[in-house]
């Protein structure tokens, strides 16, 4: 099978991949905006979306060939969360593939570790796919809200990223691999050693990744541009549209050498 994948605009080449539990409609509004200036070219990971019934690759190599074969042949690859960690596994295993990269919301390692104090508590990451296991519907459900955990506007997020992603819903299986992929996966080294520009967008509010990921990805990512947006939470592209608009725009337009 191949994966479901939506292009809109024209312009230089501009991949996005939604985050876990979501599906590209969720980064539709953020795409139509940057259609004007690029080629959007919005994919649906697997397990999600209209790639629902693509099961999630046993091995990041092969999830990275999927997302390969559903893509222009060079592009800027723009991740939002777990699809932040595909991204870098995308530049990792193809990087002629790739012009530049931008985590939106993203981290190359989502769990705390004695050298990367930036970020979420392993136990808590498990606690959550332990509530998950037990009863997914609810800690879908609580999984979206928690975006705008925060965030002035929550309940206006919520609702608005609610009808963005309709009656979709992804696999449970896809999920399952997708919480041991956040829980197990370090693109650190694989982020540092690509060579490739890279961006950084983050929410100053954001429950899931720490703003003090960018003084870190600063000391050993070389070339990052890093755009804090304030009172923003872990979906800034639903209540900060403009803000992550211009961000992405200004990180497009900086030199790829």
């Amino acid at each position: 099978m191949n994966l479901a994948v939506r292009t809109l605009g024209s312009g230089p080449d501009l991949v996005m991949l939604h985050g876990w539990g979501m599906h590209a409609g969720a980064l539709e509004p953020l795409a139509a905006m940057l259609s004007g200036k690029y080629r959007v070219t919005c994919i649906d990971l697997p397990g999600h979306g209209g790639s629902v019934r693509q099961p999630w690759p046993d091995d990041p190599k092969s999830l990275a060939s999927l997302l390969l074969a559903a893509a222009p042949m060079r592009a800027t690859w723009l991740g939002w969360s777990l699809g932040g960690l595909a991204a870098i596994q995308v530049a990792r295993d193809a990087p002629s593939r790739v012009a530049r990269l931008i985590l939106l919301a993203a981290t190359p390692c989502f769990t705390r570790r004695p050298d990367w104090p930036c970020a979420m508590s392993r136990s808590e990451l498990e606690r959550f796919a332990t509530q998950f296991a037990a009863a997914p519907d609810r800690m879908l459900q609580r999984f979206g809200a928690l975006q705008f955990r925060g965030v002035p506007d929550a309940v206006q997020g919520t609702r608005r990223l609610r009808e963005l992603l309709g009656d979709c819903e992804p696999s449970t299986a896809a999920l399952v691999t997708g919480l041991r992929v956040l829980l197990d996966m370090d693109l650190r080294e694989a982020l540092a050693s690509c060579g490739l520009p890279a961006g950084v967008i983050l929410g100053g509010s954001d429950p899931l990744i720490p703003v003090d990921v960018a003084d870190a990805l600063i000391e050993f990512v070389p070339r990052v541009q890093v755009a804090c947006i304030e009172d923003a939470g872990h979906a800034p592209f639903i209540t900060h549209k403009n803000e992550v608009a211009a961000a992405v725009a200004a990180m497009m337009a900086g030199p790829l050498v």
